[in-house]
């Protein structure tokens, strides 16, 4: 039943219209508030998947208290629907009113990779307010497109990408275009700029590393494009301060000048190593929601039959 339309997804939909609907009549800060709310009881409600959270999160942190363990979880949840809320809000803005509440530093960085026409790939995933860099990417004028899954949900997808690309901007999908990765090179190779989430179990990838110090399934497609096209990584982390969204684009990263396995995985292991560490930052930015973790027995076994790999 997965992307198939059923009255069950459409009551979703709905419901997802309904808040959106809401959201958008209320003051910035109010709806925040309304949106970190509304998550914060989902989590008391939705315990299996919360139970699922705090077990990642005591793994990945064993240095915790069960007491930090939950708080971490909990903001983690009421992120969620702070970030539905900044979308909904930001979507309806113009121009100028956006960049009141969305700022991008080292911007420049990006202007001049697009103007020397280079093509570049940005190094970003599921922390803080990760649409709100996209939004502000395209605001900024800045030909960019995302590579992303597809949601189960069509309605819900199609509503997603939509609010998504509102300012411009394109969208391929890991899980249903017939060749995204060809996609890509295409798009990269007219000089434009991809972000590609790298945060995400995947189920058709046979790459294994270790992520939070767990054995994960993830896509090496970052490091493919990166090394195959010879184009720069832009490591994106976004964090808020004072009620702004704060995107910081940090110096890129040049692929190794060979292409084999090992440079590969040498270069996913530095990008990953980067993404840890804002995640060790701030946990409670991160989507601990998302099943990171899915493919574990799997990864596991590949990593222990192959264990001269870089891990």
């Amino acid at each position: 039943m997965r992307f198939q339309k059923s009255p069950t997804y459409f009551a979703q939909y709905v419901g997802l219209k309904t808040a959106c609907f809401i959201f958008r009549l209320l003051p910035y800060n109010v709806a925040i508030s309304a949106g970190r709310f509304s998550t914060g009881v989902a989590s008391k409600l939705m315990r299996k998947r919360f139970e699922r959270n705090l077990r990642d999160i005591a793994l990945a942190f064993p240095d915790k208290s069960p007491q930090e363990v939950r708080d971490i979880a909990f903001k983690s949840w009421q992120n969620m629907g702070q970030i539905l809320a900044e979308v909904v809000k930001l979507t309806s803005y113009d121009k100028e009113e956006f960049r009141k509440h969305v700022e991008i530093r080292g911007l420049e960085k990006l202007k001049e990779n697009q103007a020397n026409k280079v093509g570049g790939i940005i190094h970003i995933g599921h922390f803080t307010n990760w649409e709100a860099f996209g939004l502000a990417a395209s605001v900024e004028g800045l030909d960019k497109a995302v590579l992303a899954q597809r949601m189960d949900n069509p309605y819900v997808d199609e509503e997603t990408n939509r609010l998504r690309n509102i300012f411009g901007g394109n969208t391929f999908h890991s899980n249903h275009d017939a060749n995204p990765f060809l996609a890509c090179v295409r798009w990269v190779k007219k000089g434009k700029m991809i972000g590609i989430l790298t945060d995400q179990n995947i189920l058709s990838t046979d790459f294994f590393m270790h992520f939070l110090g767990r054995p994960a399934a993830m896509s090496p497609i970052t490091a493919l494009l990166s090394i195959r096209l010879k184009v720069p990584v832009f490591p994106v982390v976004v964090s808020r301060e004072n009620g702004k969204i704060i995107c910081t684009v940090e110096d890129p990263l040049l692929p190794p000048e060979e292409y084999s396995p090992e440079n590969i995985r040498l270069f996913m292991r530095k990008l990953t190593d980067i993404y840890e560490n804002w995640i060790r930052q701030k946990p409670e930015n991160w989507l601990w929601a998302h099943n990171r973790w899915k493919r574990e027995a799997v990864a596991k076994k590949w990593l222990a039959e192959n264990p001269t790999c870089i891990q």
